[in-house]
């Protein structure tokens, strides 16, 4: 990938997605001071949550004009609408609206997500595109802890909706920098292997590869076990372990910090390694911090235990969508592989928040962590026994260290 499109993608995506430092802590009580009801909020997020599936389409139709970066910068455009506009909008109806387009898990940066994990696989050199994955999901935390501590000082001196007008001109730069993406004639290449098949990528079937359905199941399990930890942590440090407030923020920014530390890394060992090893260890992870919750009675503890989610989730952001890059052999198809891993984590994050709420009052705290953990055991046996390495055998190691991807993975059309 040249300089100019490092550039252009690297700060498209800082810029796009640092507004989750806002949407994560202070959207909820943002929403609040507008006059909206618990239920009326979490309505709201839900249907956010919701809206990112469309994530889906979209990048199935990226694939079919080869073309990634209008999609991108369209998704960027109505973000940074949404975020000037959000700021004086009242009711229940608009501001639900414009939730969901500028909401974490909404559909705006949902697309940015996705398609800015596909242009980068895209743009990637042979036998890179873990590398290139986790240099991406590089600059993620860092503008998420930036904003978080930003809106911190300026919520106490002026109020929440304060943080909107800066975070209204990061997206308006992250617009800027998505135009500076240059993408190259290696869309349209013709994928090696099996991929290449008479019947076209997808074969216009439904998809056969029983693997790729387990690792489906994986994900969606991954997030389901996982997304209540962080919706419920926070009550937990509250009102069971009676932690200062401070302490909420003290987990947040351990999480996002591990997961910088871990994204560039894990790319590069995934390419010279392989990705199941790495796989099974972000799954295990998350089981392993699911579980320490349960048992831990210091707030210290639950914080430094929070470690455990960035490295997961770090792990997570590189690791699966590599592998589904992997899968589909077709580089044609980077954007169907993203949306993918998406539309798996809008689905696990919906599913898990609504079971714990009714898991919560008869089980308490510890015991939804327990359960949750034994959920996240059952995720990471599948990705043990069903899920297989989708890069060639080490012994095939070339001069600059990295692997290619199997020949043997299937196009979906066909059982492998």
């Amino acid at each position: 990938m040249d300089m100019r499109n490092r550039i252009g993608l690297y700060g498209s995506y800082f810029f796009g997605m640092a507004a989750i430092g806002f949407t994560l802590p202070y959207l909820p009580l943002f929403l609040g001071e507008k006059g909206l009801s618990d239920r009326a909020i979490g309505i709201v997020s839900t249907l956010a949550a919701i809206s990112g599936l469309a994530q889906f389409p979209v990048g199935l139709w990226s694939d079919r004009i080869g073309r990634r970066k209008p999609f991108l910068i369209a998704a960027l455009v109505v973000t940074a609408l949404a975020t000037v506009l959000i700021r004086k909008a009242e009711g229940v109806a608009w501001l639900g609206f414009l939730v969901i387009l500028f909401a974490e898990n909404g559909i705006g940066r949902a697309v940015v997500e996705s398609l800015s994990g596909a242009e980068a696989a895209a743009l990637a050199p042979e036998g890179g595109v873990g590398a290139a994955l986790g240099a991406l999901r590089f600059w993620k935390p860092i503008g998420i802890v930036l904003v978080a501590l930003l809106g911190s000082w300026m919520s106490e001196r002026y109020g929440v909706d304060s943080i909107l007008m800066p975070l209204a001109v990061a997206q308006g730069l992250a617009v800027a920098f998505a135009l500076l993406i240059r993408e190259a004639e290696g869309h349209e290449r013709k994928p090696d292997g099996p991929a290449n098949s008479p019947a076209g990528p997808a074969g216009g079937r439904r998809p056969k590869d029983p693997a790729l359905w387990a690792f489906v199941a994986a994900m969606v399990l991954y997030h389901a076990a996982n997304a209540p930890g962080g919706v419920y942590l926070g009550l937990f440090l509250k009102r069971d372990l009676h932690a200062p407030e401070r302490m909420l923020a003290y987990a947040f920014a351990v999480s996002m910090v591990a997961w910088m530390l871990v994204v560039w890394p894990a790319g590069r060992l995934a390419d010279r390694w392989g990705r199941k090893p790495l796989l099974v260890a972000g799954w295990a992870i998350m089981a392993v911090r699911l579980g320490l919750v349960a048992v831990i009675h210091a707030p210290w503890l639950a914080v430094a235990n929070q470690a455990l989610d960035g490295l997961g989730n770090g792990l997570f952001a590189v690791l699966a969508a590599a592998w589904v890059t992997d899968r589909l052999a077709d580089p044609r198809r980077a954007g169907e592989a993203q949306v993918l891993v998406g539309s798996c984590l809008v689905l696990g994050s919906a599913i898990g928040p609504a079971a714990a709420g009714f898991l919560v009052d008869p089980l308490g705290y510890r015991g939804l962590f327990a359960t949750l953990a034994g959920l996240g055991g059952l995720a990471t046996a599948i990705v043990v026994f069903l899920v297989p390495e989708t890069l060639r055998n080490h012994d095939e190691v070339h001069g600059d260290h990295t692997v290619e991807p199997m020949g043997t993975t299937s196009d979906l059309s066909t059982v492998p």
